[in-house]
């Protein structure tokens, strides 16, 4: 019987893996060659002794930041067409409710529902 030798294990130090362009972690690069140097990854941090710069009349921008309302309206401004406008503040209120409550109780012929109570919507508000 012939026997066969066993197989010779080379070192895999000298082969380079191809790199995934897509891998999370790709593996680490060459270390720079002497002389060259990388900048640092984070500047250095300022001592707490250093002086904040100062800010003259000419640096700051006062109309900047925004004067806060003092109050706040009762209502949303009024915005869009005059069809617009008179949709929302004289029927999309009530026609909202009544949605609210077709989801809510789902009933059986819907729209009938929401006719009769925008009729009984339109006694109250109307007269």
């Amino acid at each position: 019987m012939k026997e066969e030798p066993a197989p010779v294990e080379e070192p895999l130090a000298g082969i380079q893996e191809a790199s995934d362009p897509t891998d999370p972690q790709p593996p680490p690069q060459a270390v720079p060659i002497q002389g060259e140097s990388l900048p640092p990854l984070h500047p250095p941090a300022r001592s707490a002794a250093a002086t904040p710069p100062v800010l003259s009349a000419a640096n700051t921008r006062p109309n900047s930041i925004p004067p806060q309302p003092s109050v706040k309206p009762d209502k949303p401004a009024a915005h869009g067409g005059p069809t617009r406008q008179y949709l929302n503040q004289n029927i999309t209120p009530h026609l909202l409710e009544g949605m609210k409550h077709i989801a809510f109780y789902e009933p059986e012929k819907p729209l009938l529902w929401l006719a009769d109570f925008l009729r009984d919507r339109s006694k109250e508000i109307e007269g």
